[in-house]
């Protein structure tokens, strides 16, 4: 089987499991799929790297090697509340205290229809934090510290996945333009800030190394870091999957003129569509280094397409789109396959970090 060049490892176990009881007495719940890569399912944004589960699902279902599935799976709001949720559409799933403290609790985006955008620090930050001492206004803030604890469980250290449910109406042509920036920071002004940030698919390097992305943002805590529409990302909710290296997407959602089976992405309500990871952030050595708060920052829907409530100017102008009804998408982080006995080393597999995409673009042959 192949390897990408972020090393990730060409098998996994898939396993998740939903612990019983009080959530603050259980493990988080665990995925760590079986898959080779590269693969057609999954691609590199930036830092980030974002899988389709139903591209997986699809390519499992026409017998290519190495493709096991099932690896689609419950985002109901019951299942939520087991999980670390950053932002959701609204509900009692947005208390983080039941499974982590100190950390913030979830960002609601539902903004009553009244606008097709949501991001961190639109006046909506939670207002109960944790007690966290890094909690800024402007992001989603939780202790390193307190993340590290959560996954370690069962006698190994678990890497953080994150995962995704779009959330919006099952449409064929159903997209929303997402854009993170990850923030490692020391509080107490001793170590720079560490940044790991998405972008826009480079179609040139689908395969691409994550680590060779550098972002040229920043943030301090004290404002708001405004994308500018390059920096964009697209999901897109119908794909053509032409074999196991090579996917597209449908140009009108309902066929493949390049060839492939159409594929599609958006299943609505309570179902993760994309599995994310990002292969070199360490937490448990970034910790052992002094940092101690990771600051997220999401932008996703529309902004300055001319439509109702398209959200402020982005940094040089510029607009994205379309994002039908939008920025509504759940976010949530759950554990990843076990790391028993050692640190993760940057550039093994990582189920680490925030990304919330899934554009894939024909590769060239």
């Amino acid at each position: 089987m192949k390897k990408t060049s972020w090393g990730i490892r060409s098998q996994w176990l898939l396993a998740l499991l939903l612990p019983a009881g009080l959530a603050s007495a259980a493990p988080l719940p665990v995925y760590s799929p079986s898959y080779p890569s590269p693969n057609s399912a999954c691609a590199t944004f930036g830092n980030f790297v974002s899988c389709s589960t139903k591209v997986l699902d699809n390519l499992a279902s026409r017998g290519f090697a190495g493709f096991n599935g099932p690896y689609g799976f419950s985002a109901s709001q019951g299942a939520l509340i087991d999980t670390i949720v950053v932002t959701a559409n609204n509900g009692n799933i947005l208390n983080n205290g039941d499974q982590i403290n100190p950390s913030e609790d979830g960002f609601s985006s539902n903004n009553g229809g009244n606008k097709k955008y949501f991001f961190t620090g639109d006046g909506n930050d939670p207002t109960n934090n944790g007690a966290l001492a890094g909690d800024t206004p402007f992001s989603w803030d939780t202790s390193i510290n307190a993340l590290n604890q959560k996954l370690t469980f069962g006698g190994a250290y678990h890497q953080m996945a994150i995962a995704f449910d779009f959330n919006n109406p099952q449409n064929d042509t159903s997209s929303i333009p997402i854009w993170a920036l990850v923030t490692i920071r020391d509080t107490d002004g001793n170590l720079g800030n560490q940044y790991f940030e998405t972008q826009a698919l480079d179609p040139n390097g689908i395969f691409k190394d994550p680590s060779l992305h550098t972002s040229t943002k920043t943030f301090d805590g004290n404002n708001i870091t405004t994308p500018g529409a390059a920096d964009f990302a697209l999901t897109v909710g119908a794909v053509c999957v032409v074999d196991a290296l090579v996917s597209y997407p449908s140009p009108n959602g309902s066929s493949c003129p390049n060839g492939g089976q159409l594929v599609n992405t958006n299943q609505a309500s309570n179902e993760v569509e994309f599995i994310n990871y990002l292969p070199t952030l360490d937490l448990r050595s970034l910790q052992a280094q002094g940092y101690d708060t990771m600051s997220v920052q999401v932008w996703m829907g529309c902004f300055n397409t001319g439509v109702n409530g398209a959200g402020p100017a982005l940094a040089g102008g510029g607009s994205v789109g379309p994002c039908d009804t939008g920025g509504f998408g759940d976010i949530f982080l759950i554990a990843g396959a076990a790391e028993p006995g050692r640190v993760p080393e940057p550039g093994t597999l990582g189920l680490t970090g925030l990304t919330l995409l899934g554009l894939l673009r024909r590769r060239g042959r």
